[in-house]
């Protein structure tokens, strides 16, 4: 008998240790610096609307349920810069099963809004029907070659991956390749799937082409959010109108930019799209994952 309620003392023992060192006991224990925190939390912005949430129902109720997305408690590390400093300065403190309501200022969430930021351009542009460029190009042997393969002679005519045109290699050297547009008065390609080309004038160092456009085409360029329509051809140049935005964000080398459109332009906002707002969360904390052991 005493054999048996050792045992279950010592049991209880590793079971109280094992508990204590992964932190899943909550009396006494206090976010610190350092820690691993899960947390559920509810954002809303100064007017009440919520703007982002943990909850699966109150996505759903606020009509910001995104099909697909795992809600569920958000883990991350205290005071490792992967959350806004003044969520990051909240849940200091906090145990397991607390709730705190924090109100965030701009400054210590997503910035002040900054103007210089922002990019204005009008609704309507010109393009130039004709274009002249040098007949000869010249790459780098590593993207000649991340474009056309390895092994290629001089001499050799290829065909440019996506396209109509051929290009005849005129040198290649250990880190230079010189190629020239296999291209003469009077041919016509395709351009990027947007119109056709026509080369109007060729000779041995520059070729001048004709974009082949219309009244009434439809055009979206590449990395473009919106689509255009041709709405006057001139002499020299092609008249463009921005008619319809087809994404209102775009992923940019800067980040996240917003698109929107009134009636004159066309405006590209690179704040974050919270900037400058103060944010208030609801943030209950669901489990600390540390040892007391270092406390």
């Amino acid at each position: 008998m005493k054999n048996m309620k050792k045992r279950s003392y010592v049991a209880a023992i590793l079971t109280l240790s094992i508990i204590l060192m992964s932190g899943c006991i909550s009396d006494g224990v206090k976010v610190s610096n350092g820690d691993t925190v899960s947390v559920n939390y509810i954002g809303r912005l100064d007017d009440g609307t919520v703007f982002d949430t943990s909850y699966e129902e109150v996505a759903k109720e606020n009509d910001i349920y995104t099909p697909g997305r795992p809600y569920k408690p958000l883990t991350f590390e205290v005071g490792a810069g992967q959350m806004i400093k003044g969520f990051d300065d909240a849940v200091i403190g906090m145990k397991v099963n607390e709730t705190k309501t924090v109100v965030i200022p701009p400054e210590d969430a997503y910035g002040e809004w900054d103007p210089a930021m922002v990019t204005v351009i009008p609704k309507v542009a010109e393009i130039p029907l004709e274009e002249t460029f040098n007949k000869t190009l010249e790459m780098s042997l590593q993207e000649f070659e991340t474009r056309f393969g390895e092994g290629h002679e001089v001499g050799e005519r290829l065909l440019i991956p996506g396209s109509e045109i051929y290009i005849t290699v005129d040198e290649i050297s250990n880190t230079t390749v010189t190629v020239s547009y296999d291209l003469k008065e009077g041919d016509t390609f395709e351009f990027q799937d947007l119109w056709n080309e026509t080369v109007v004038a060729a000779n041995a160092t520059m070729l001048t082409v004709r974009h082949d456009l219309a009244v009434g085409d439809n055009i979206t360029f590449p990395g473009q959010p919106w689509s255009s329509v041709v709405t006057e051809i001139s002499e020299k140049n092609a008249t463009l109108l921005a008619s319809e935005i087809l994404e209102p964000e775009i992923q940019t080398l800067s980040g996240t930019a917003s698109v929107s459109m009134n009636e004159t332009n066309i405006t590209i906002d690179y704040n974050h799209r919270l900037a400058g707002k103060t944010l208030t969360f609801e943030i209950t904390v669901v489990a600390i994952n540390s040892s007391i052991i270092n406390r």
